[in-house]
């Protein structure tokens, strides 16, 4: 499988996603910590007294599709089987909302100095919801399945290319997936041998939950159809499930570290409708809720038993230019369409100035390793800024580019196309604010085309746009996730649908090479850098912003941390004080 297809399966995946209540926990050291300081405040006061029914309360918009994490892998079914299912490391966050990766089923692991080596050592007592062993074997096996054509894994993808002999077992039929890189050195040691050292690995396993065999092999094609044909290993076990209404899961007595699971019971009721979704929360039947609706936010804020956390998403909306176009062939006439949006006034115009504005590709949250690329690039990723420091007046290097082309050097001479992602008032709102700008700046006028997403994504594809309103979510926390779109060769937006060819293409392409070939994250980030200073800094994208999730929790609910990149870690939330 190319790239390419395996890009159009996560652009499926990222759509599967949206609306997501994604979240995360501090790191074991602090949570020890914090737990010390609990208790001794509850001997001294006694104000802070754990709740006797310890249960925790949210809802979704969607039911999920099923328990075979093979299989059914929206979004719903990812956050529901983070709960009941765990591989073997967790993305988690600390306080500060960072995203970091933890132990889970595996309790370490070493990674060879070339970077293509993983060895994990599974716990000791790490056992299965009905009390066999968690080994080795279930990795290795739950991976050959996934490589294994017939088996239809949903999630196999994120293997290709990564995992030794993987896309020649799943879709090139040269190799068995018995000869995959995934063995079992003994019951509780498992091995990883990658094509190349990806420093995200370690997030792409999250999109393995483990499968057991002899259950795989009993219940063939009912395996997470039903309660009773599922088997977990995570700290909690699904106990009742009315379809479309709630699922009840309880505490899994048999999870290696049940002691310190605090929460008892976990309810997950299925709400649609936001309106009814926000009178549950405020009748005390929910625990949490993640809303942008003005009028709901406003109504929650003014009651002060909620907390509101917000926080940046992952996913950032941008401008793409179509690089065969006779005019956006040039990076002067694409830098300045770029350079004259004011992002902070959309922000304000069109967001209410609850974005934040995007003058890099990446969303502030994007990590390299356990650092924020922002931090190990010593903020030069911000290259929109500097390019506006140097060329203040964009409509003179539209007019340069203009010449350049043999063009008319008068801008309103220009018919320049503007497609939107959709037919609803805010895509309306949105392009007549772009339309505007970009008369007041450059003296353009564009012809906005108003079409639904669907038939944008298709004209994409052909490459029929001059201009299309744009945006992606990665799946894993890395710049990569987002530079590699733009791959001329293996990307969604090759250079097909972008029109990007020429030297600054295949330099973008080759410096993305290295940077997977680099096991040193600081080196990665250096390059991938490099690599955004082509793409951005040549006008072949237009970042704009990245909106900002608003999640009101019950104040009664500690141990909740939030991060778009990861899953709430339930075994750290507790209850204190609830009404």
């Amino acid at each position: 499988m190319s790239k390419t297809k395996r890009l159009i399966a996560l652009l499926i995946a990222v759509f599967l996603t949206l609306g997501i209540l994604a979240g995360c926990s501090n790191d074991a050291g602090k949570v020890e910590e914090n737990e010390e300081q609990v208790e001794s405040l509850s001997e001294e006061t006694g104000e802070e007294q754990l709740d006797e029914e310890q249960k925790f309360v949210y809802s979704s918009a969607s039911e999920i599709t099923g328990l075979n994490p093979l299989l059914n892998t929206t979004g719903p079914d990812n956050g529901l089987h983070s709960i009941v299912l765990e591989t073997l490391v967790a993305k988690v966050a600390d306080e500060e909302g960072k995203q970091i990766i933890k132990p889970a089923a595996a309790e370490d692991w070493t990674i060879s100095e070339d970077g293509l080596v993983y060895t994990f050592n599974i716990r000791e007592d790490a056992v299965w919801s009905d009390g066999v062993p968690v080994t080795a074997h279930d990795f290795v096996y739950t991976f050959r399945q996934m490589a294994t054509p017939e088996v239809g894994s949903t999630n196999a993808w994120l293997f290709d290319g990564v995992i030794e002999n993987f896309t020649e077992a799943l879709y090139e039929g040269t190799k068995s997936p018995e000869e995959i890189g995934v063995r079992a050195i003994d019951d509780k040691t498992v091995e990883f041998t990658l094509v190349k050292p990806y420093g995200y690995f370690l997030e792409l396993l999250d999109g393995a939950k483990p499968i057991r065999q002899d259950k795989w092999e009993e219940w063939g094609g009912e395996y997470g159809s039903s309660i009773d044909k599922a088997i977990f290993n995570g700290p909690f076990i699904v106990k009742e499930w009315q379809p479309n209404v709630q699922m009840t899961l309880v505490k899994n007595e048999n999870y290696w570290d049940a002691e310190n699971v605090k929460l008892q019971k976990i309810e997950r009721k299925v709400i649609k409708d936001t309106a009814t979704a926000a009178q549950a929360l405020l009748n005390g039947e929910i625990d949490v809720l993640s809303t942008n609706d003005a009028d709901w936010k406003g109504v929650i804020s003014e009651d002060d038993r909620f907390n509101l956390i917000t926080q940046p998403g992952n996913a950032p909306e941008f401008l793409g230019f179509n690089c065969a176009n006779k005019y956006f062939k040039n990076p002067k006439i694409r830098l300045a369409f770029s350079l004259a949006i004011d992002r902070e006034k959309y922000n304000q115009d069109l967001e209410n100035g609850e974005s934040i504005p995007l003058y890099s590709l990446m969303p502030p949250i994007t990590n390299v390793g356990d650092e924020l690329y922002s931090e190990r690039v010593n903020g030069e990723n911000e290259i929109i800024k500097e390019l506006m420091e140097k060329y203040p007046d964009p409509k003179e290097l539209l007019i340069e580019g203009l010449k350049e082309e043999g063009f008319d050097p008068d801008p309103s001479k220009m018919e320049v196309r503007l497609a939107t992602r959709g037919t609803g008032e805010y895509s309306k709102k949105a392009a007549e604010w772009f339309l505007q700008e970009w008369e007041e700046k450059l003296g353009v006028r564009i012809t906005i085309d108003m079409m639904e997403w669907n038939i944008m994504w298709d004209k994409v594809d052909q490459g029929d746009y001059d201009i299309c309103t744009s945006g992606w979510g990665p799946y894993y926390n890395d710049p990569n996730a987002l530079l590699e779109i733009y791959h001329p060769t293996d990307g969604y937006f090759n250079s097909t649908k972008s029109g990007w060819t020429g030297p600054d293409a295949e330099k973008f392409a080759e410096l993305l090479e290295q940077a997977s070939l680099s096991p040193d994250n600081k080196e990665r980030a250096e390059l991938l850098l490099e690599a955004e200073k082509i793409l951005v800094g040549t006008g072949v994208i237009a970042p704009t912003y990245v909106g900002t999730a608003n999640t009101f929790l019950a104040k009664y609910v500690k141990g909740f941390y939030t991060n778009p990149h990861a899953q709430i870690d339930y075994t750290k939330i507790y209850t204190v004080g609830r009404p």
